[in-house]
């Protein structure tokens, strides 16, 4: 008797996604891609690698979240609520110093709470249109600051033509 193995041709994109070399060089695997209501959604960014791959696989998204304090340093431990146009909580999670969500299209806020501190916008997504939203906290909010492995990372500790160099 022989079994079919049946694989969702998402599943197979997502993989595609996690093992693109960019621009010639490899970067790290992206984070687990994680569900919650039927959105897909993953957050990490820690690290340069983990940091690229998450870039790399952005336009594969609706939307990108960045975190961090105004002085540039990632932050992480960010509690993130997505509330569609109904004022129905789609998604609600930490978040590390980047969140990448695919949503259905329409018009959602969204609540970003860091130290105690909530950061509210508004979004439309839908159709070939892919939104990259910053959420910055004034430094003397925490020293929350997205470490893994005791290393602190920052978001814009080089200027912008170099951090796009940064990623291979």
């Amino acid at each position: 008797m022989t079994t079919k193995l049946h694989i969702s041709p998402v599943l197979i994109a997502l993989a595609m996604v996690q093992a693109t070399p960019v621009l010639g060089g490899e970067v790290g695997e992206l984070p687990q891609v994680q569900m919650h209501n039927d959105i897909t959604y993953v957050t990490g960014g820690f690290g340069q690698e983990e940091s690229c791959a998450m870039k790399a696989a952005a336009g594969n998204y609706d939307l990108m979240l960045t975190f961090a304090e105004r002085d540039g340093s990632y932050v992480a431990d960010v509690n993130v609520q997505i509330i569609d146009s109904s004022g129905r909580t789609v998604l609600q999670t930490v978040s590390g110093p980047l969140l990448l969500v695919n949503l259905p299209a329409g018009k959602y806020r969204i609540a970003a709470d860091y130290n105690g501190a909530t950061r509210w916008r508004t979004v439309s997504v839908g159709g070939s249109h892919h939104d990259r939203l910053t959420l910055t906290w004034p430094s003397e909010y925490g020293s929350e600051r997205a470490t893994r492995g005791g290393a602190e990372f920052s978001a814009f500790e080089i200027s912008e033509p170099q951090r796009a160099k940064a990623c291979p």
